[in-house]
């Protein structure tokens, strides 16, 4: 695997000037190409990597297109990292950290990426849950200075994720119900190799602040999984908890995964979404209320390219830029202008245009293509952002907020790829003229397998040329701007 991602790196230093624009600011950012499938539909493959919206407890992060992050709610912790224990009702800048490229907040802890690899933290810190070798609370980022080469980060309820670039994960934390994958349940200050998991693509940390459970990803579609299980939120249809990652046997062609507090999501290669766990609220979606140890199909969703698990509910975006939502509506954070449940994913009606979404403890968060936020839910602590501290069942703006770090848009509606999947060729088709367009296609490692100059027209063929069957993307690329980024999926 260190072969592999040095291979990447070394080819993500050759990229020349017109593929800039697909991965523009870091190299560490560059190797997001690496684990992102989930949105290349519809969102840039810089968003589908670089966490910027994050929804907490009961505060929220939001990383600047200059690369500072800004924060809002509850402050008790420290976790706002603004050097106070003040509550923010409105977005307030992260004290002394810059550079960053991906934010994640847990219940009461704050996390942060840098763009040269390196993590930094703040808040609550009774467990170990910011790696520092401690268990003092901080109210401004520090470094955990073991680790190095992170490409991603993932802040649970009293615990951590890491991701390395060698596919690797470390956790650090709570660790009372096996969620840190060591194979004890002894906490660690100090984050700790998971030494059972390797080629890892993704992690997701489970939001339950006292029954914590962890997923992962491979780059083989498969997942894993451990920590807590009395709900079955592990997927491996018992309610025995596991202190070493278990496969869950039933699931192949995952390309996301989403740990709630006592349910889990998964986002097919076909745009499908499945879900385990806990469903008193109707979570899970499959119009029941009745707990699920394995995988089940929401059969109402398709063309889904990002979900987020909240406390006891699910949000799902689909490839059009619509927010669909299901569970537990108590403080209206699906949205709906109700605070009715709902067991069967319903349209968030006054969203659209939406690039990411972040399910928070009990409040959601929406990044639109304009670099704005919407937010709803419970507000107690100011955690939405609009300068009250009242509950919204319908989103309201965040305030005070930098311009959120979305890059140029690709969704061009007027470009087309069909039929995809496909076998042996497709066929492109744009409403404009091309003219001297470029096509590079990559695998699932960052690497180029194809290129193709000088298109132009209207319709243009692509031939698979002995592509083996599995997951790709494609850039269309012209004057040096993406106009399109599709998945791109060769069948047998």
């Amino acid at each position: 695997m260190n072969t592999i991602f040095s291979l990447i790196f070394k080819k993500v230093i050759e990229i020349k000037t017109i593929e800039k624009n697909i991965i523009r600011h870091t190299l560490l950012k560059r190797l997001s190409i690496v684990i992102c499938f989930s949105s290349l539909m519809y969102l840039n493959i810089i968003n589908c990597f670089s966490q910027v919206i994050s929804g907490g407890g009961s505060h929220s992060l939001f990383l600047c297109n200059n690369g500072i992050p800004m924060a809002c709610g509850y402050n008790a912790y420290g976790q706002l990292g603004d050097g106070t224990i003040i509550d923010k009702t409105s977005a307030i800048q992260v004290s002394s950290i810059s550079g960053i490229i991906s934010v994640s907040s847990g219940y009461n802890q704050s996390v942060f990426l840098r763009n040269d690899g390196t993590v930094w933290a703040c808040g609550e810190n009774m467990f170990g849950q910011l790696g520092d070798g401690t268990t003092s609370d901080k109210h401004t980022p520090v470094q955990i200075s073991s680790l190095s080469g992170i490409i991603t980060i993932s802040a649970g309820g009293y615990y951590s994720l890491f991701l390395k670039n060698d596919g690797t994960v470390w956790a650090c934390g709570d660790n009372n119900n096996g969620q840190l994958g060591d194979g004890t349940t002894n906490n660690k200050s100090i984050p700790v190799k998971i030494n059972s998991l390797s080629n890892i693509i993704a992690i997701s940390a489970g939001k339950a602040y006292i029954s914590s459970y962890s997923l992962f990803l491979k780059n083989d579609g498969t997942v894993w999984a451990c920590g807590f299980n009395g709900d079955g939120q592990l997927g491996d249809g018992t309610t025995t908890n596991k202190s070493t990652p278990v496969q869950i046997p039933s699931l192949s062609g995952i390309i996301a995964i989403s740990a709630g507090s006592r349910h889990s999501l998964f986002l097919k290669n076909d745009g499908t979404v499945w879900a385990c766990g806990y469903n008193f609220y109707g979570q899970l979606g499959d119009g029941t209320t009745s707990d699920k140890y394995t995988p089940v199909q929401i059969p109402s969703l398709s063309g889904i390219i990002a979900i987020s698990a909240g406390d006891n509910y699910s949000l799902f975006l689909k490839n059009n830029g619509t927010v669909w939502a299901c569970g537990d509506n108590y403080y209206g954070q699906l949205s709906d202008g109700t605070t009715t449940n709902k067991s069967t994913p319903v349209q968030i009606p006054s969203l659209s245009g939406i690039v990411a979404i972040a399910a928070g403890y009990d409040h959601s968060l929406f990044l639109k293509n304009d670099g704005t936020v919407k937010a709803c839910g419970l507000n107690i602590f100011g955690q939405l952002g609009d300068g009250t501290t009242s509950d919204k069942s319908t989103p309201v703006q965040v305030t005070g907020l930098c311009a959120v770090n979305v890059e140029e848009n690709l969704f061009e509606s007027n470009i087309s790829l069909y039929p995809n999947p496909f076998s042996t060729q497709t066929t492109l088709n744009s409403d404009k003229y091309l003219n001297n367009a470029t096509i590079n296609i990559y695998n699932a490692f960052g690497q180029i397998v194809k290129q193709i100059n000088n298109i132009s027209g209207q319709t243009f063929t692509l031939s698979n040329d002995n592509l083996p069957a599995g997951f790709y993307f494609l850039n269309l690329i012209e004057n040096d701007r993406i106009i399109k980024t599709e998945k791109l999926v060769v069948s047998e």
